[in-house]
């Protein structure tokens, strides 16, 4: 087995220009140490069976300085970064969850509302037959003053010698009372 075979798996780490030498070392830490089912067995059977075991310890321990400095780097460079993410993902649950009891309370009011509703139905509705019944009063009431005005009206226009337009607005009104049912 052979440690010092790397082919650049560390290659995408924020380690900086003045710690090549930690690039370099991190180039020479064999592939499998990073594999997602890392199996220790075969390497520690390779340091029980090799004829230095003290050596390919040290080298193995020199290998795990050379891991931890860089994580030590790669969490320096991605801490705040990291930090910032944790909060704002907090505050996005924090709003999902108070949107989502709004919109709990809205449902429960709603029902409320439609139940409160239902039950005042028909009172609803006879109140809004009432103000159509009124509305049309009014509108009758209006009609009925206008045509209140029409005699003298007409007479201004006899006085005026306007006779066409005073039978006009004779017709005019003899219609609208007609079509009302005001008939005198």
């Amino acid at each position: 087995m052979n440690f010092g075979r790397g082919r650049g798996i560390f290659d995408g780490l924020p380690i900086p220009p003045e710690k090549s030498l930690l690039r370099e070392e991190l180039s020479k830490i064999d592939e499998s140490w990073s594999a997602t089912r890392f199996d220790s067995l075969p390497h520690v059977v390779h340091i029980l069976t090799s004829r230095d075991r003290e050596g390919e310890a040290q080298f193995l321990k020199d290998q795990s300085d050379v891991v931890e400095e860089v994580v030590d780097h790669v969490v320096h460079a991605y801490h705040s970064g990291f930090n910032k993410a944790i909060q704002n993902y907090s505050q996005i649950l924090r709003l999902f969850s108070e949107s989502a009891e709004s919109i709990s309370m809205l449902k429960v009011d709603l029902a409320e509302s439609r139940e409160f509703l239902g039950s005042r139905n028909n009172q609803l509705r006879q109140m809004w037959y009432r103000s159509l019944t009124l509305r049309h009063i009014i509108s009758l009431l209006d009609q009925i003053e206008s045509v209140s005005k029409v005699p003298s009206h007409i007479e201004k226009l006899i006085a005026e010698k306007q006779l066409y337009a005073a039978v006009q607005l004779h017709l005019q009104s003899t219609v609208m009372l007609e079509r009302e049912g005001l008939q005198v």
